[in-house]
Order: structure tokens, then sequence, then C-alpha cells
């Protein structure tokens, strides 16, 4: 395990290298494949790309529609062998979607030992038209340390169009950058 968390801090700051300028890619995942020689082989598929040890695919299964349940096909791998791995499912506005009746907000599954995905669905009822957002979240507890992915799922339900929330209004500063201002909340203490 501490090889692993080794190997995911290496990677990250070869990225964050990489994302500043530093360095390049190349030398970045060399630094990255001679610190560890088993992430040489996986290093070519992944230079550029950093992943964690757990990534989650979706499909929608359907078309939503207000008020009927939809289910949502997930499929999880995880590089940490066959180690248990926690699902949380979370709506953060309840007025706009919730959990099905009988669908638990977690669940424990078994990751494949082979490093093939593992299946498992969620029901979700759309109370509502929109885009709305399942968040998932893998989590992998160990001894030492605890390895999480959070991902919002976007669901569009019915034609009601997708509308960007403005926050502010744009405005150009005495150098002609772009700026975005912000009003002040006065109403806190």
């Amino acid at each position: 395990m501490r090889r692993l968390t080794q190997h995911i801090f290496l990677t990250t700051c070869a990225a964050l290298l990489v994302a500043c300028g530093g360095t390049d890619a190349g030398d970045a995942a060399n630094a990255v494949s001679e610190s560890d020689p088993a992430a040489a082989q996986s290093d070519a598929a992944t230079r550029g790309k950093p992943q964690g040890p757990l990534t989650l695919d979706y499909r929608i299964i359907g078309k939503p529609v207000v008020g009927q349940p939809v289910a949502i096909e997930l499929n999880v791998r995880s590089a940490l062998g066959a180690e248990p791995v926690d699902v949380s499912y979370r709506i953060l506005d309840a007025t706009a979607m919730k959990l099905a009746d009988a669908q638990p907000a977690k669940v424990t599954m078994s990751a494949s030992a082979d490093g093939q995905d593992t299946a498992q669905r969620v029901t979700v009822v759309p109370l509502r038209e929109g885009r709305l957002y399942l968040n998932v979240s893998l989590a992998v507890p160990s001894a030492d340390a605890s390895s999480t992915t959070v991902t919002a799922i976007p669901i569009q339900v019915g034609s009601a169009p997708r509308t960007p929330v403005e926050n502010g209004s744009a405005a150009t500063d005495d150098n002609g950058e772009a700026i975005r201002t912000l009003p002040a909340d006065e109403s806190a203490p």
C-alpha cells in the first residue's frame, strides 16, 4: 500500500510540474517510471492524463422522465486489487431528484481482482425537468490512507434547456483584462 501511495504522490507531483511548465510530460513520466518500475508498463497509456486508482464510467439507461425511476449503470475499476469499494450516492438538491425507495444511499461492492470493471446499478427518480446531478463517491479505506474518487453524473430530464447560473457581472479592468465582479453580501454578520 505504501508503494501505491508513493506512486500516486509522484504521479501527482509530475502532473503539477507539467501543468506549471516546470518540465515536459516525457521528463515527468520518466521520473515516475524510474522511481516505480511497475508504473513503467502503464506509463505510455496515461502520460499527460493522471488518473487515480479508482475510475468510474456510467451509462444512463433509457430516457429520464419526471416522476419515473431511471437506472444508471456504473462501471467501477480499481487498481487496488480485490479490496472492497464503498459506493455512496448523494443528491444535493432534494427538490430536483431523489433516490428510488429501494435504493440504499451507500453500498459496498467487491472489486475485481484482475482489474476488470465491476458493474453496479443505481436508481433515481427525477422530480423536475432540467439538468440534474447525482454525486457518486468511491472509496477504498485502508489502515494507512483512504483512496476516494467523486464523480458528478449529469442527468438531462425533459427538454428544458440548460441555463447557466450567472454569478456577478462581466467587466473589464484598467488593463483591459476581462474580469467578473461579484456583489458583496452585506447581510452577513
